[in-house]
């Protein structure tokens, strides 16, 4: 009888498990090189992703990006001004539920990209699996430790 209630568990688990994509997945937007896209963002903000190169790499999908326009925060030199972001690597999926606008499309890469992109490559590094406006805080934290 155990034999036959664990049987028919697996298979009630196995029908009722998901047959197809994801809402999720359905609704991604197709990423491609040379689109520019606003970002989802707890407050307003002129940053906006530049996607460079999409590739697979290690076993997911990774798009290389350059992150223009960021607002730099109060607390670090040139506030108040802009800066670009030449290279982040991006899980495709966290890319794709940050992304806001599809804004432009045959965008050049940023200038600094090829360098951050091989520099990325030498050092074997790894891919942002959270969201856009929480990479950009990652960065600026990063470079703060460091000036500090």
């Amino acid at each position: 009888m155990l034999k036959k209630l664990l049987w028919v568990s697996m298979v009630f688990i196995a029908a009722a498990g998901p047959s197809g994509p994801t809402a999720a997945q359905r609704h991604a937007p197709a990423l491609a090189p040379g689109q520019v896209w606003s970002i989802k963002s707890t407050l307003p903000t002129t940053a906006k992703v530049v996607i460079n190169r999409v590739e697979p790499w290690e076993h997911r999908l990774v798009v290389h990006v350059s992150v223009v326009d960021v607002p730099i925060p109060p607390d670090m030199p040139g506030a108040g001004r802009t800066t670009v972001i030449g290279h982040m690597p991006f899980e495709q999926s966290a890319l794709a539920a940050s992304v806001d606008r599809l804004l432009a499309t045959g965008a050049a890469p940023a200038s600094s990209f090829e360098g951050g992109y091989k520099g990325w490559q030498d050092a074997k590094g790894g891919v942002f699996t959270i969201d856009v406006e929480q990479a950009i805080k990652f960065v600026f934290q990063t470079l703060s430790r460091r000036q500090g």
